[in-house]
This record gives C-alpha cells, sequence and structure tokens, in this order.
C-alpha cells in the first residue's frame, strides 16, 4: 500500500496535493499489482487498518491514499483537467457525497445490501440511486471522567437532566456552537429528545452550569478538571489504551449526529478495484475493524455487534428502543446557524446566566423564594421563538447562505487521468464566525431581536430573585 501526502497533510491542504494527485493512475507504477486510488479525510490508523485488511482479501489491488479534505476533494473533482480518483470515502459529517452525486460525479456501487439497512430511524445509510452508502456513524454522547466522579461525589450522568442540576455547577465542559463547527448539533439532539421547550429549558441550565470552549473537551474530562463533557463518540481508543481515565456514555436521550460515506467516482480509472474497496469497507469484515481505530466509528451493519462484545454500544438496538428521538437534518447550513445564534443569544452574558442559575439552585434546595422563584426559572427557561420558527419563510431566507457564483463543471467534461497543475480556486461561501457560520447581512437585525428578548428574560429573573432575597 501506499499514500500520497499521509505525512504532510496540511502540506496537501496547502497546494502540495497538486503534485500528489497529478502522480494517480496515469502514472508508471513499479508494483504490478493495480492501485485503487482512494481520496478520504480519514485518520491515519483507520486507513491502515482497512488498507491492510483489504490488501490481504484482495492481493490484486494496492490501496493508493489521497488525503484531502472534502472542500479540497471537490475542487479537485470540480477542475475539469485534474485526474480522478476511483474511491470517495468521506469521513462525517456533511455528506458531501450526495452534493456530487446530483451533478453527476459518482456512478452506482454495483454491491450486495445484504446485511445493510436503508436507513436508522429517518437517517437514510443508502444514497439514491445506489450512488453512494453510509459506511460509519456518530452518535452523541458524554465524554467521563469516573475517577472524578467518585472523588467529587457527583450523580453519574446517565442523561442531560442530571448534567442541568447543582451538583454539575463549573463541572460540565461543552463546545460552544457560536465558534465550534457544527457544535449546533448538540442543540437539536436536545430540542428533538425533549421537546423544543423542554429541550432549551435543560439547554438553559446546562449552559449556566458549563465551561463553554473552543477546544480541549478531552483533556479538560481527562484531568479532571470537568468530570463530563457535552460531545459526538468519537473518544481516541488511543487514549484509553494509555490509561486515560475517560469514557463515552450514551444518555438515554441522543441520537446518530452523522454518517459517513462511500462511493464510486464516475471517471474512476479502476472501477473493479473500487467496487472491491467500496465492498470490503461495508463487509462484516471491513465493519468490524471500525470500532478498533484509533478513532471510532459505529459500524452500518447491524450483524456486527454481537461479535463486539456487550461493552460496544449499539445504535440500532438503541433506534429499536426508542432512545434516539434525534434525526439529523440537512439544510444546508441556515437553520444550523440560526440554532447557534439562539444559543449565542441564551449565554451573551455567561457570568449573569451561571449566577442566576447558582441562585435559583440554592433558593430551591433551600425551599425559599417560593413563586418568584419558579417565575425565575421559567424566565431562564424561556426561548423567544416557536418550534416552528423555521418555516417562517422570512427567517429561512435570511439565513440561507449566500454563496458567490461558481462554474460547474460536469464529470463528462472532465478527462480521462493525467498529469494535473492542481485544483483552482473555488467560490468560497462568505464568512462569518470562527466555526464557518455564515451570518448573512439580513440574518442580524433578527439575531439582535433574539439577543435583546434573552436579556429581557434573565433581568427578569434577576429582578424576581431580587424580591425574593433569593
Amino acid at each position: 500500500m501506499s499514500r500520497i501526502g499521509a505525512s504532510s497533510r496540511r502540506g496537501f491542504l496547502q497546494g502540495c496535493a497538486a503534485g500528489a494527485l497529478s502522480a494517480l493512475p496515469g502514472a508508471a507504477f513499479a508494483d504490478e499489482r493495480r492501485p485503487v486510488v482512494v481520496m478520504t479525510n480519514h485518520n491515519d490508523d483507520t486507513l491502515s487498518l482497512i488498507e491492510r485488511g483489504f490488501e490481504k482479501a484482495y492481493p490484486q489491488y494496492r490501496v493508493q491514499i489521497v488525503w484531502l479534505m472534502p472542500p479540497d476533494a471537490m475542487r479537485h473533482l470540480r477542475d475539469a483537467s485534474a485526474p480522478s480518483p476511483d474511491v470517495w470515502w468521506q469521513a462525517a459529517p456533511h455528506n458531501h457525497l450526495a452534493d456530487m452525486a446530483k451533478d453527476g460525479f459518482m456512478q452506482p456501487l454495483g454491491l450486495s445490501k445484504e446485511g445493510l439497512p436503508a436507513a436508522i430511524g429517518a437517517l437514510p445509510l443508502e444514497g439514491e440511486g445506489d450512488l453512494f452508502h453510509a459506511s460509519q456513524l456518530t452518535a452523541f454522547g458524554f465524554l467521563v471522567n469516573s475517577k472524578a466522579i467518585r472523588a467529587q461525589n457527583l450523580p453519574w450522568p446517565e442523561d442531560w437532566a442530571v448534567l442541568a442540576g447543582p451538583a454539575y455547577a463549573g463541572k460540565v465542559a461543552m463546545s460552544d456552537p457560536w465558534t465550534v463547527r457544527f457544535g449546533s448539533q448538540l442543540l437539536s439532539v436536545a430540542t428533538q429528545s425533549f421537546g423544543w421547550e423542554k429541550g432549551w429549558a435543560l439547554l438553559s441550565a446546562i449552559a449556566g452550569n458549563a465551561v463553554l470552549m473552543q477546544k480541549g473537551l478531552r483533556d479538560e474530562v481527562i484531568s479532571g478538571r470537568q468530570p463530563v463533557a457535552l460531545h459526538v463518540d468519537t473518544v481516541p481508543n488511543a487514549e484509553q489504551r494509555f490509561r486515560q481515565p475517560m469514557e463515552r456514555v450514551y444518555p438515554e436521550h441522543g441520537g446518530i449526529v452523522n454518517a459517513g460515506y462511500i462511493g464510486l467516482l464516475k471517471k474512476a480509472a479502476n472501477v473493479e478495484g473500487a467496487r472491491a474497496l467500496a465492498s470490503y469497507v461495508l463487509s462484516a469484515e471491513g465493519q468490524s475493524l471500525l470500532p478498533k481505530t484509533d478513532l471510532p466509528r459505529l459500524p452500518v451493519r447491524p450483524d456486527v455487534y454481537a461479535a463486539l462484545g456487550a461493552a460496544q454500544f449499539d445504535p440500532f438496538a438503541a433506534q429499536a428502543a426508542g432512545q434516539f428521538a434525534f434525526q439529523p437534518a440537512d439544510d444546508g447550513g441556515g437553520r444550523s446557524t440560526a440554532m447557534a445564534a439562539l444559543f449565542n443569544g441564551l449565554v451573551q452574558d455567561k457570568e449573569l446566566l451561571s449566577g442566576l442559575w447558582r441562585r435559583v439552585h440554592a433558593a430551591e434546595t433551600a425551599g425559599r423564594g417560593g413563586s418568584h422563584v419558579a417565575e425565575a426559572r421559567r424566565a431562564l427557561e424561556e426561548i423567544p421563538v416557536a418550534a416552528d420558527f423555521w418555516k417562517d419563510e422570512a427567517i429561512a431566507a435570511a439565513f440561507r447562505p449566500r454563496r458567490r457564483p461558481e462554474s460547474a463543471v460536469s464529470p463528462e467534461a472532465s478527462p480521462a487521468p493525467q498529469a494535473s497543475a492542481g485544483p483552482p480556486e473555488q467560490a468560497q461561501v462568505i464568512p462569518g464566525q470562527p466555526n464557518g457560520l455564515t451570518i448573512p447581512e439580513p440574518a442580524k437585525p433578527i439575531i439582535e431581536k433574539w439577543r435583546a428578548a434573552f436579556r429581557e428574560n434573565q433581568a427578569r429573573a434577576s429582578r424576581l430573585l431580587d424580591e425574593a432575597k433569593a
């Protein structure tokens, strides 16, 4: 097996991909095995395990990895002068293969789907027209330091409500959806699982308890500074192998956050090898490797979970038991931005929010304040928009990302693989916050209105607590 750019991925993103991609199947190979060129953004350990297993099962092929993040991969595919890889195997979170399939860049997998469900809940696993298939799943969960929880005599975080209680004040880490890409997914998990009003009520209380972070959640949990963090389930097995005191807890109310996908490119030079690689990734053998990597993923085959042991979380069993109410929705980024903006309004004065929740919890624990404290709690829990706010076309249109014009290139216009000068510049989404969310100008007055409503709610809660002497 060989890799292009595996030792310097930053360099790929800054331009060395051009030289690497020019050496795709049109180049000469000393190895007589036929190369299968896989474009991917999976981590090294996952790729190594799959490469070894595939090349053992299919000794006539040799895997060649081209590591590109999805935006760079899409730029390359849209370059009419660039050679085409054979397989696109993408890690989550957004299904870029579906985007490219709509433009005709993918071809049918043509594989047996025995043992592969077409969906989990409302999340499709099989692409329309057989143009791609989910290869792994990612579920929402908590990162937990069990030693710190025992040492601090904290209740076990079996579900969200535990983290909203007074015991966890200052003891929860969470990604700030306004500054961390895809952080808004945890907001949707809560609001779908518990309902709009109750979900936001829990989010308000947890945000009051939490330390909001842009990065380093795992370090906070490992150190015990924060016994729990809200996170997706890709806890590195490497850290567990080094006996770091960290484990995954899947709450009673959770869900599949996203899936990664695999597909065959229409201009693949080695279609047979590409189909064999995809077949291996989706096979029971290939799927059983995914939870064993340094960044474990959940298999998309229900039949492999029994062999993985009772300790392995089974999302299909959880779905069947009604545990997973959350279903991800691909809205092109607009609704995610709106959800992040709502949360940002909630925590715009984080110190005030945390202080108000401490006062509410203290008064409730002491049995003081009566109706004033209850009303203050309701003010802190109140969300200024209804659950169906996204049906308001004015709001949806205001948050819809604006893109600069982009010239589309069909796969038929792409040449056979040959040397390439590298992918051209592609139109980018107008930049917004550090997490890549777009903040179109029409959305800014709406966001300010929401922020003002949160300020009024928190001011009202403060007045009520003052009146209750709480």
